[in-house]
C-alpha cells in the first residue's frame, strides 16, 4: 500500500509516518505543500491520500486531487466544523472522502487506514444534508 501524507513538518508527522509504516507495512511518502502534491501525484498512484485540513493549501490540494481521480480515496483529519466537499451528499455519491476530527490518536488514523474501505463518513446528517454534530 502506498499513502500520500499532505501534513506540516515536524516530529510529529514524522512520527505518525513511523506508526502507520510499522502498523501497516506500507509506504508513507510526505509532502508539505501543494506544489509537491502536484509532484508526486504526476510521478506515483497513491492507495489513500491522508489530508490534514489545517494545512494552508489544503483545499487548492483537495480540489486538484479530486480533479485528477475524483474517487481517490482521502482520509481528512480536521478540527473544521466543515469538510473539504460542500455537500455531503455530493460527497457521498460522487467522491470517497472519510473524516476524522482532530485531535485524534494516531491508533483510530491507523485504524481508518486499515478499514478505509468497510467504513463510511459518520459527519453525514441524512435528514439535513450536513455535517451533524460530534459526539
Amino acid at each position: 500500500m502506498k499513502i500520500l501524507m499532505i501534513d506540516h513538518s515536524g516530529l510529529q508527522v514524522q512520527t505518525r509516518k513511523m506508526f502507520i509504516e510499522e502498523a501497516i507495512v506500507c509506504t508513507v511518502d510526505v509532502v508539505l505543500n501543494h506544489t509537491d502534491v502536484e509532484k508526486f501525484l504526476t510521478q506515483e498512484s497513491y492507495d489513500l491520500i491522508i489530508l490534514d485540513h489545517s494545512t494552508d493549501t489544503c483545499q487548492e490540494s483537495a480540489s486538484y486531487i479530486l480533479e485528477r481521480n475524483p474517487v481517490q480515496a482521502i482520509l481528512v483529519v480536521s478540527s473544521a466544523p466543515h469538510c473539504i466537499i460542500q455537500r455531503c451528499a455530493d460527497c457521498l455519491s460522487h467522491h470517497n472522502v472519510r473524516r476524522l476530527n482532530n485531535p485524534t490518536s494516531i491508533k483510530n488514523i491507523i485504524r481508518m487506514v486499515r478499514e478505509f474501505t468497510e467504513t463510511f463518513c459518520n459527519h453525514y446528517d441524512e435528514k439535513t444534508n450536513t455535517l451533524s454534530p460530534s459526539n
